[in-house]
């Protein structure tokens, strides 16, 4: 697929993102910042909900049906609105401040700044991540086309026994299953754009209005944010190279949106840029439901954030004339908030106990890596934390103190999955985030980016009263915003972030030295359409990359990603379909899966790619070119399409 086409399959994206949620949003009373902060969330949460509720009433997932049942939703958003706002006097109907012209400027610098990092990322639209989870994501939006089943409760049945699921959030994949099935199919092209518009778009939106409500009506506040929205090589650029960590992405951006509603609602910042109180505790509900529906941990992360909010709305309520039992009751609801906190941290922080992730730094290095926006070795983000510490004595000394403390929260969780030695406490601490540092260095972004603007305000304020107190006009000081411009966008596009497209491009980069998938292993894969029947299902060993006919050529995989199913026949075939011959059970094996095609993309012997032993649970599928249980149909050189031949297949 060209660049030009792509722009129409992310324009859909952009157009299922927002338009859902709008709708709903709107009817529901949202107007401008909160429409457009809201909206996206509330499709993600209405695109998930209707997943779970469709199966239940046979309802096939389809545009159709989910446009269907978000309009139903809007209308009953409306009827309710209607009802509550009756009779109800005009002046008790608060309405969120106008749009500034800031706000239209800096959208765009972000959205074009980011774009272009993507595209140098992706090289082609339709590339893939070659990264351990990629496979898992990319054919589950397939499995969701196939199936036309969008539940969060049916995804995981594409790896496990037939019969079997369990939970796994799928907001992410019922986003892109939408935008595949209107543009036509192509599972890869439509998750690229998509995440393309959550990175652009999403990502920056929620960030301006975070700053919005921190600096109001200041246009070189937000075009600051815009600029230094694109300039933190941990997120967005971060999650789209390392995992790939599709879900955890998307619930990430919209984790400044959810922080700037959840200031607003405990009025630690101006309350009339986002409208009446009640629909934003609506919005954030929707905003924590995308997050919780995409990856859960994010919402653990604005937990803590929020406690750190909490804590400092009741410091502030102790210092005000309210009655006692007021401030001892303020006092004990936060004690409560902190208890229950740390028991779903720890409870749910299980999950994670098992993860790999270890430790790399000794505590200084890794305390330099919190502050420096880097990572196990990668370059410092000179300018981003250059910025962020003036950012955090500006807000010390306006006295929002607690802003540099919720960004600690992140920062002293990354530092410690960082250098925490394996045990119960990194276990404790760190479980809910699986141990990983990636994911802990992509939380700390939003405030980081949003501290750094805050101080480069502070730096410009400091400049253009300095600069206008000696000049008789404003030439003087527009020539020192300019300046300040270019600085700025050199700067955070300087060498932390050229290291980080680099690395990232790296992970979408298609030659025969590729991670996963090599150009002739995908040559081969894009003739299997016309070589290998629809109803055919394919085995091969994940690891070298076989699982990806499913996601790019529609064609069923015995092993869609590296973790496959247990089942004792899809065992039984993974290590002894080279036995066909002498042992009935692999014949009995393959009737039960309908399995009667292999891909040979080798196994462990292909030049150090990977560096584990790859061929441990398919001992069956190697050596099969000296077999008479297959026969050849294709080669793109050493890689090979057989057709089983054996068992009467």
């Amino acid at each position: 697929m060209t660049w030009f086409s792509a722009i129409v399959v992310a324009l859909v994206a952009l157009a299922v993102a927002y338009t859902p949620g709008a709708v709903i949003a709107a009817a529901a009373g949202a107007r401008r910042h909160l429409l457009i902060v809201a909206a996206p969330a509330v499709t993600v949460s209405t695109f998930a909900t209707a997943g779970l509720v469709f199966p239940a009433f046979g309802i096939a997932w389809n545009p159709a049906s989910v446009g269907a049942f978000s309009i139903a939703l809007a209308l009953i958003a409306l009827a309710v609105r209607l009802l509550v706002v009756r009779g109800r006097p005009r002046r008790e109907r608060p309405s969120p401040r106008k749009f500034r012209g800031g706000f239209g400027i800096a959208l765009p610098i972000s959205a074009a700044i980011i774009c272009t990092q993507l595209v140098l990322v992706y090289g082609r639209p339709d590339s893939v991540s070659q990264t351990y989870d990629a496979a898992f994501h990319l054919n589950g939006v397939r499995y969701i086309l196939d199936t036309l089943n969008g539940s969060s409760l049916h995804l995981t049945g594409m790896i496990l026994p037939e019969g079997q699921s369990s939970f796994y959030p799928a907001g992410w994949h019922d986003l892109v299953s939408i935008v595949a099935m209107i543009t036509g199919g192509d599972v890869v092209t439509a998750a690229n754009m998509s995440n393309l518009v959550v990175a652009a778009v999403i990502w920056p939106i929620g960030i301006l209005t975070l700053v919005e409500l921190l600096a109001p009506a200041r246009t070189s506040a937000l075009v600051v944010a815009a600029v230094l929205a694109t300039a933190a090589p941990s997120f967005p650029l971060g999650m789209l190279d390392y995992g790939v960590l599709y879900p955890y992405f998307l619930a990430l951006a919209f984790l400044p949106g959810a922080i700037a509603l959840g200031l607003s609602i405990t009025r630690l910042t101006r309350t009339d840029l986002l409208g009446p109180i009640p629909l934003q505790v609506l919005a954030l509900i929707a905003s924590l439901g995308a997050m919780a529906i995409s990856q859960t941990s994010v919402v653990f992360g604005f937990a803590a954030l929020g406690f750190v909010g909490v804590c400092a709305r009741v410091l502030t309520l102790m210092r005000t004339s309210l009655p006692a039992m007021t401030k001892v009751a303020a006092g004990a609801g936060a004690l409560v908030a902190g208890i229950v906190l740390l028991a779903a941290w720890w409870k749910f922080g299980s999950v994670g106990y098992t993860a790999p992730w270890q430790p790399y730094a000794s505590p200084l290095r890794a305390a330099f890596e919190a502050l420096t926006s880097s990572r196990n070795g990668t370059p410092p983000a000179i300018l981003l934390t250059i910025l962020l510490l003036v950012g955090i004595v500006s807000e010390i000394r306006r006295g929002r103190w607690w802003l540099p403390v919720m960004w600690t929260v992140p920062a002293f969780l990354f530092a410690l999955s960082a250098f925490l030695p394996s045990g119960n406490l990194r276990n404790a601490a760190l479980g809910v985030f699986y141990k990983d540092p990636p994911r802990l260095a992509a939380l700390s972004v939003p405030l980081t980016v949003v501290l750094a603007a805050l101080g480069a305000f502070a730096i410009w304020m400091f400049i253009s009263k300095r600069v206008a107190s000696r000049t008789a006009g404003t030439t003087a000081v527009r020539v020192s915003a300019a300046v300040c411009a270019v600085v700025l966008v050199a700067g955070g596009q300087g060498i932390a972030m050229q290291s980080a497209i680099s690395r990232a491009a790296a992970k979408y980069d298609l030659s025969n030295s590729s991670q996963i998938l090599s150009q002739d292993e995908r040559s081969l894969l894009e003739r299997i359409d016309a070589e290998v029947p629809k109803d055919a299902v394919i085995v091969g060993n994940p690891w070298t990359g076989t699982s990806w006919a499913y996601a790019l050529e529609d064609r069923r995989v015995l092993n869609p990603h590296f973790n496959s199913s247990t089942a004792p026949e899809n065992l039984m075939v993974n290590r002894h379909l080279n036995d066909a011959l002498d042992d009935p059970e692999v014949c009995a094996a393959l009737k039960r899966t309908g399995v009667d095609y292999v891909l040979d993309f080798g196994a462990d012997r292909f030049g150090g790619r990977i560096t584990v032993d790859t061929s441990i649970g398919y001992e069956g599928l190697l050596d099969l070119d000296h077999s008479s249980v297959v026969e050849e149909v294709d080669r793109v050189n050493d890689k090979v399409l057989y057709r089983i031949t054996a068992c009467g297949l």
